[in-house]
């Protein structure tokens, strides 16, 4: 049972991994995120009840931000999504957590948050 676990765990990973726009989050360690004109960050904090994702957006200097929060144990996920025109699919954004670790998932630009 151990080793199928084990097995499980890695070919999520392999998978989340295998995308060109996947990248893994580390605690409290922000991620820029870009899905067309919406702008933001994502982090996450470990908490008693799970892991604290927490993603802030907006569509320009001037909007006024958003920010969601969610709380994840392993094997749950969030998306944030951005609608485009009439029959055009939106811009989504996934994050994941597998065991231990939270990776995010987009179709558009991902890059870690300089201090």
């Amino acid at each position: 049972m151990r080793m199928s676990v084990t097995l499980i765990s890695a070919l999520a990973g392999f998978c989340v991994a295998g995308s060109a726009h996947a990248s893994e989050l580390e605690p409290m360690a922000g991620l820029s995120i870009e899905l067309g004109d919406v702008l933001g960050a994502a982090y996450y904090t470990v908490e008693k009840d799970g892991y604290q994702v927490v993603a802030t957006v907006a569509s320009g200097a001037n909007a006024t931000p958003v920010r969601f929060v969610t709380t994840l144990t392993s094997g749950q996920r969030t998306m944030l999504s951005v609608p485009r025109a009439v029959g055009e699919s939106a811009m989504t954004l996934e994050i994941e957590r597998i065991g231990d670790r939270v990776f995010v998932n987009g179709e558009n630009k991902l890059s870690s948050v300089t201090h």
